[in-house]
């Protein structure tokens, strides 16, 4: 059977509207439908005030849809209609990963006036992803889009991007990345990746390429690297729509992806524009070095965003500063707190520094990102806690916050009692902490290239060090005390313990290790 617009709305009017009135079609509620490759996308308009009391309204619509004999997907979103002069809002549904930092004040203003029902947010502040349309529609699999990008080249900005989206991983996400730098893509170096992509059945989808557990598509993997591409713009924005949307995300019950980082060109030309315009990006993150003429390129990244209605989730000042390995002397190479002084000055959260080292760039170079091949290191710690920050402003903007647990571990230190806020609570032991810390090789690598740790069983808990509002870090008597467990990670960990403890003693056995 064929999927038309006019099945998929008649299908539609059997759902209820909000007050049990006519149906979501005859009230005006659905937005243009699109049909792609048997997938079908469309938004519910509701009040931004039932936004969560709605929720059930958005499953039963999805499924009544995803009933359809043909349909191979479905994706529905709750779209919050914004008074006159303000910025609409989309409305995810809950997701299962979420954390938080401290609000930045802009943050919410933002979004105490959305729960008003005004919808103004106030000047310079991050307002909600718009809502997707005709022209800015869901990508199938993708949950979260995160840009990253600078105003300039040379800042460091597809390294940064990478160890990003590995230390989105490391808190216990499903992650992908998006090559978007059309003429100079830089992530299959990055990631050690070559080949080109499996085209699958149909003809029509690429599967992604794969690399310490995520997802990738770059141009990188279609033309050799030292080949030029001489595009002009609309080229370059249709291969870019190709690479995003022709691409399986999502592959059978895999779920998709929490969160696609996508590492943007520099500048702010046609292939920013398209994206900002085009695709529902839930925040962007911009990369700048120290000093004056960087700053100076990147505020004007940041003001595309603003522009576009875009929430700018902060600032990362990469090559910060750099110390001697020889003899611990600081310099700063190219200034030091220029992205900390330029975000208080615009008012927008700083996320913090990332400084100059060789192992990052030797690392970068081979195909090694320093946050999955050496993930006890200062250095991945850095990006691990960048990532926490990123994670927990896109939730913090999107109203889906979590509010850190109560923490507490017995006298023998041996456990770890986690108490959810309003949920659950799980009883973990120090050595499964331990075994499954986000900076062993767990988090950080995909299944074959995991090192299974042994003889912990008498590991214990020596401190707990609160990082921010969004994680802890624990401290065993090992010595380890570079995993950062973020609330949702701990939190996945206790509904999954028994599961994930099965996988580790069977690990265990076939590589002929013991608990010790």
């Amino acid at each position: 059977m064929s999927v038309t617009k006019a099945l998929v709305l008649e299908r539609l009017r059997r759902v209820k509207g909000p007050d049990l009135e006519s149906n979501i079609v005859d009230l005006g509620l659905i937005s243009e439908i699109l049909i792609k490759d048997a997938r079908v996308y469309f938004s519910i308009t509701i009040p931004a005030s039932r936004a969560s009391e709605l929720e059930p309204l958005r499953q039963a619509a999805e499924k009544m849809v995803a009933d359809i004999e043909g349909v191979s997907g479905v994706t529905a979103v709750l779209t919050a209609e914004a008074a006159q002069g303000g910025a609409a809002k989309t409305a995810p549904a809950p997701a299962a990963n979420v954390a938080t930092i401290a609000e930045h004040k802009r943050v919410k203003e933002a979004r105490e006036r959305g729960q008003t029902g005004d919808g103004a947010a106030p000047r310079g502040a991050p307002s909600a992803p718009a809502a997707p349309s005709a022209k800015s529609t869901a990508v199938a699999g993708v949950k979260h889009l995160i840009a990253v990008a600078s105003g300039k080249g040379g800042v460091g900005k597809s390294t940064t991007a990478v160890n990003l989206a590995l230390g989105l991983k490391a808190i216990g996400l499903k992650v992908g990345i998006l090559d978007a730098d059309i003429y100079g893509p830089s992530q299959p170096r990055l990631l050690g990746l070559s080949g080109k992509p499996e085209v699958l059945e149909g003809g029509k989808t690429l599967r992604p390429m794969k690399a310490y557990g995520i997802k990738t598509m770059s141009m990188g993997f279609m033309v050799e690297e030292a080949t030029p591409i001489i595009w002009r713009g609309p080229m370059v924005v249709s291969a870019l729509n190709q690479m995003l949307r022709d691409v399986a995300w999502e592959e059978g019950n895999d779920g998709g992806l929490d969160v696609l980082v996508i590492d943007m060109p520099p500048g702010t030309g046609d292939v920013q524009l398209t994206m900002a315009q085009q695709v529902p990006l839930s925040g962007a993150v911009i990369v700048s070095t120290p000093q004056d003429l960087a700053l100076i390129d990147a505020r004007k990244g940041l003001n595309m965003f603003r522009k576009v209605d875009i929430p700018v989730l902060g600032i990362i000042e990469n090559m910060s500063t750099f110390i001697c390995p020889k003899c611990g002397e600081r310099t700063d190479i190219f200034g030091h707190g220029g992205a900390q002084q330029e975000a208080e000055k615009l008012d927008i959260p700083f996320l913090g520094g990332v400084p100059l080292h060789i192992d990052i760039r030797t690392n970068s170079d081979n195909g090694r990102p320093i946050t999955a091949t050496q993930p006890d290191s200062v250095h991945a710690q850095i990006y691990r806690e960048l990532a926490a920050k990123v994670w927990a402003q896109v939730l913090s903007v999107s109203g889906k916050g979590m509010k850190p647990p109560k923490l507490s571990v017995n006298t023998a230190g041996d456990v770890l009692s986690v108490a959810m806020d309003g949920g659950d609570t799980h009883q973990l032991s120090a050595e499964m902490l331990r075994v499954m810390s986000p900076s062993a090789e767990v988090q950080g690598h995909s299944a074959d290239q995991r090192v299974t740790l042994g003889k912990k069983r008498n590991v214990k808990i020596k401190e707990l060090q609160p990082v921010g509002n969004y994680a802890v870090r624990i401290v065993f008597d090992d010595g380890h005390n570079t995993g950062l467990f973020a609330w949702p990670y701990l939190d996945q960990l206790g509904r999954e313990k028994d599961a994930r403890w099965a996988e580790y003693l069977a690990a265990l056995e076939a590589k002929g290790l013991t608990r010790g």
